[in-house]
């Protein structure tokens, strides 16, 4: 009869499949079907597995294989302790490895596998001078892609993932590896440092039942697994659990069973098995060099192969919760402009057309209002009066739905205080009475200091003159700050002071942070949640300040980003300004975006200090960057948040659910003009949804990656130099857009996604109920 054998080493085999009796691994399996067809049966689940599909059966799972005539199935077993000593984790992994699976979007995966099959079975055969050494290293290789792409996590399910004190986790991850072997309570207080009667108080609180009992719950469990599934006497069974004797395991069974072992297994025992190694087993071990030849196929495609990807969990399940774990704040949206004189350049007022009629901004960003381009009077245009300039433009924004920011930059503007003050006030007093109380009273101001010890006469007066005015209209301060100075002494003073201070803004820019020259690129992911953390950390500091709920502005902000012209557009980032963008949003309120910064700087070589180090919307002639798609992507996703993640976000609006998942990747860019380093990045990502009420649903898949959204790949591949003709520009803007995929889906309950990310890639699902 078939027992459980605890292999030494792997085991690798071609063979003809008639009938594998009902058997379980200690080990994981890997099926790989050559020719003919399978039926496969496991934990009661049947699977149809035809020529060229895969599947990886999990350690202890009871399965059956069956074979139709004239198949041939390559069988590749790993014992797990094999693999524990370079991965102790590996007893509590479960991997989510089918082939056959419908849509399941991962052949880039399975053709490596298979691969990597064909190369270990090769080297098997062959026997050549190291070739276990070969085989041991393909091996590794294969269950480090299972272990990143294959391992399957459950949220919400499975309390053992819910824990989120680490300590616990590290101790029953110790108990589930080494419940079969001789275990105290002792040694785990030995191990986590701790007192017996605080470890017990501890884990009951942590658990809900003492460590005894936990243990003996989960020897119990697999002892109930082998009486069923093998032909063990119950000493056997209750040793290879764990127990010290027959008599403890007898005790303990009946306390949970209310039988003894014997009883149990009588009443419940599944059908025999049939030993693995007797001939009735009927397969045929296949040794044909015709067969060798035939899987060098799978290797000739070696070098076009995704190589082993980033860390990361590749399945996510997720329950809908009642409730939603955050609703945010619609968070305000700043174009920013530069200058206000750019706005009177005739492409910067398309662009202002374009962004309003497609992304809707709340507020024109923007400095010098009382540049001399305005003061300066065309005698023609004496009857229009000395604001005739800055009215037109105003009442352009008034009828794009944009609310005046209006920046101050104290040194470069302003050169006598009272002077200023007099023009601010007339400007004012003529803005009321020309554009009504209403839209002024929206308008918001922000005073740029360089020298804090006199600014305080300076913004009182300001802002006591803008509230004369427009009550309504709120004035503050642009600070500057960094997660290494934090703010200094003397800005930390003035704000103590004042007791003024409607808003605050603030720029940041994780590159500084970044040594380009470089070429480690661990150092490159120092700017993960670089934003986040300033944003937290500019928080807290306002807190001791006294200005706590003071509403944030980032005005201006950047990811990490290529250095030069060239890695600027090979870089592509979408996924980390998305990131940023869903972070940041939910600590701030309001964010700026450039407008265009090429088209600026173009019609103003002369200029100095044109500080445009922002995340930009428009290239030229106004081509979309991926940055304005990623707005567009932003404002289908709802404001309540049902489940997030490290590279995903589940929200719920009034068009019905919106999965996000992204791939971003914090690399060195120098490396994005490399191909091969760019495929090694590439991710797979399955998400299962439960509890999605029934019905019939559209799927909206966007796909915003290097090729959907990227103008700057599109104009590579025409070989051009220059963008300088319509019909160029025209074909640029109808191919840089995100790709659209609709489909129906008839939902029960669940529902499975799964995408394939490219470097720094976005993949949104809108999930829309029909009917």
């Amino acid at each position: 009869m078939s027992e459980p054998v605890i292999e030494d080493s792997y085991q690798i085999s071609m063979q003809n499949i008639r009938h594998h009796s009902q058997h379980i691994h200690l080990g994981i399996e890997i099926l790989f079907v050559i020719r003919g067809e399978i039926e496969v049966m496991v934990n009661q689940d049947s699977y149809h597995l035809a020529e060229n599909d895969l599947m990886l059966i999990n350690a202890n799972d009871v399965h059956t294989v069956k074979g139709h005539e004239d198949n041939v199935v390559l069988l590749l077993q790993i014992p797990l302790h094999s693999i524990e000593q370079h991965y102790p984790d590996i007893h509590v992994c479960y991997f989510d490895c089918r082939s056959s699976k419908e849509d399941n979007g991962l052949y880039i995966l399975f053709d490596q596998i298979r691969q990597l099959l064909a190369e270990i079975l090769i080297a098997h055969y062959q026997e050549q001078d190291g070739s276990e050494l070969e085989i041991n290293s393909q091996i590794f290789k294969l269950v480090t892609l299972l272990i990143r792409n294959f391992k399957t996590t459950h949220l919400g399910q499975n309390r053992f993932n819910e824990m989120k004190d680490e300590r616990i986790r590290d101790i029953l991850t110790f108990i589930e590896k080494n419940y079969r072997k001789q275990m105290s309570f002792e040694e785990i207080a030995k191990r986590q440092y701790l007192s017996l009667y605080y470890l017990s108080r501890y884990f009951k609180q942590a658990v809900g039942v003492s460590f005894s009992q936990y243990v003996k719950q989960i020897r119990l469990k697999s002892a109930v697994h082998e009486l069923l599934y093998t032909d063990h006497n119950i000493m056997k069974v209750s040793l290879n659990n764990g127990f010290p004797n027959v008599k403890a395991f007898n005790k303990a069974f009946k306390e949970m069973y209310n039988q003894t072992p014997a009883e149990y297994r009588g009443l419940h025992k599944k059908e025999p098995f049939q030993e693995v190694n007797n001939i009735s087993e009927q397969y045929t071990l296949v040794n044909s060099p015709h067969f060798l030849i035939e899987l060098s196929k799978y290797i000739s495609q070696k070098d076009q192969s995704v190589k082993v990807k980033e860390s990361g969990v590749s399945a996510v399940h997720i329950n809908l919760p009642q409730e939603p774990v955050l609703v945010r704040d619609k968070a305000k949206r700043l174009l920013v402009i530069g200058q206000l004189e750019y706005a009177l350049n005739e492409e910067v007022q398309a662009e202002l057309k374009l962004i309003q009629e497609q992304l809707h901004f709340e507020y024109a960003y923007f400095t010098n209002l009382f540049s001399k381009t305005f003061t300066t009077i065309d005698p023609l245009l004496q009857i229009g009066g000395p604001y005739y300039k800055i009215d037109a433009l105003f009442n352009e924004f008034q009828r794009l739905g944009l609310i005046p920011f209006i920046s101050v930059e104290i040194e470069k503007e302003v050169v006598s205080c009272p002077d200023y003050i007099k023009m601010l006030d007339e400007f004012l007093q003529h803005a009321v009475s020309y554009f009504g109380d209403a839209f002024v009273g929206k308008w918001q101001f922000e005073l740029v200091f360089s020298e804090w010890d006199t600014a305080r006469t300076f913004y009182q007066q300001y802002f006591h003159t803008v509230k004369k005015r427009a009550s309504t209209a709120k004035v503050g301060v642009q600070v500057p700050f960094s997660l290494e100075k934090g703010l200094s002494g003397p800005i930390t003073e003035f704000l103590k002071q004042m007791d003024q201070i409607d808003l605050v803004c603030f720029s940041c820019n994780p590159n500084e942070q970044v040594d380009f020259t470089d070429m480690d690129n661990s150092s490159f992911k120092g700017v993960k949640d670089y934003i986040k953390k300033s944003c937290i950390e500019l928080k807290a500091k306002l807190l001791s300040a006294g200005l706590a709920g003071t509403p944030i502005y980032l005005t201006n902000w950047n990811t990490l980003y290529g250095n030069t012209v060239n890695l600027s557009g090979t870089f592509f980032r979408s996924a980390l300004i998305f990131k940023d963008m869903l972070d940041v949003l939910k600590e701030i309120s309001g964010l700026g975006f450039w407008i265009d910064t090429h088209s600026l700087e173009k019609s103003n070589m002369d200029n100095e200090n044109i500080a445009m180090n922002g995340i930009a919307l428009l290239y030229y002639y106004q081509i979309k960057r991926p940055a304005f798609f990623n707005m567009q992507l932003i404002a289908k996703i709802g404001l309540e948040i049902l489940a997030e993640g490290e590279d995903f976000v589940l929200t719920k609006g009034k068009q019905g659910y919106q999965l996000a998942i992204y791939n971003n990747s914090y690399v060195n860019p120098t490396y994005s003009v490399e191909g091969f380093f760019l495929r090694s990045l590439t991710k797979e990502k399955k998400i299962m949804i439960s509890g999605l009420p029934s019905g019939i649903y559209q799927i909206r898949k966007h796909i915003l990656d290097r090729n959907n959204g990227a103008f700057y790949f599109n104009w590579l591949n025409l070989n051009q130099q220059y963008i300088y003709d319509q019909e160029i520009i025209t074909y640029l803007k109808q191919r840089a857009y995100p790709d659209l995929q609709i489909y129906e889906e008839n939902i029960d309950s669940d529902l499975f996604l799964q995408s394939t990310l490219t470097l720094n890639a976005i993949h949104l699902f809108e999930i829309k109920p029909l009917g």
